[in-house]
């Protein structure tokens, strides 16, 4: 069995590994390199696909403005998005502040006031109807989870019906 050194890390032969221990160490010092700890603006797409209540399905497309920076060994992130979100059978109109840097997937959280106007038979609402409320968006890995929403009518004929609760699941905003 052959065990050949390529760039500090080990080649295996033979199907056994020996691994170089100074290769390891270099991995796990988190505080050996410099953070990074200046705030860098950005202008990014806004982009996202949702399924679930009222909508059925829905595209949203906006932009986010915000700042990137490390602390602690990690990623940060704060922003602002505004995005349009048209679907089968609804669409909304949201300005969200996103945080994310919750580990090393994506991962992060948002919060949004959004207005809603259904159209077409909406899943849990009425037809027809406007309505305002708010919205947690949580993404535990890569962006990608639920979204959950809680609306009051503010225009059209709700009947008796004027709040009603929304959940949808997607990837992205």
């Amino acid at each position: 069995m052959r065990l050949w050194k390529v760039g500090g890390a080990a080649l295996v032969v033979g199907g056994v590994a020996l691994l170089d221990p100074l290769a390891l160490g270099a991995q796990r010092c988190a505080t050996c390199t410099p953070e990074d700890t200046t705030h860098h603006t950005h202008i990014l797409p806004a982009l996202g696909v949702h399924v679930g209540t009222p909508q059925k399905a829905s595209i949203a497309l906006g932009v986010v403005v915000g700042e990137d920076w490390q602390q602690d060994a990690r990623d940060h992130s704060r922003n602002i998005a505004i995005f349009a979100e048209p679907g089968l059978s609804g669409g909304r109109g949201s300005i969200a502040y996103v945080d994310h840097g919750y580990g090393s997937f994506g991962s992060g959280f948002g919060v949004a006031g959004t207005v809603l106007r259904t159209w077409k038979d909406p899943w849990g609402a009425k037809e027809n109807a406007t309505y305002a409320g708010g919205e947690l968006i949580l993404w535990p890995i890569v962006f990608i989870g639920p979204r959950l929403g809680v609306f009051r009518s503010v225009a059209g004929n709700v009947g008796s019906k004027k709040w009603f609760v929304s959940i949808d699941f997607g990837i992205g905003l």
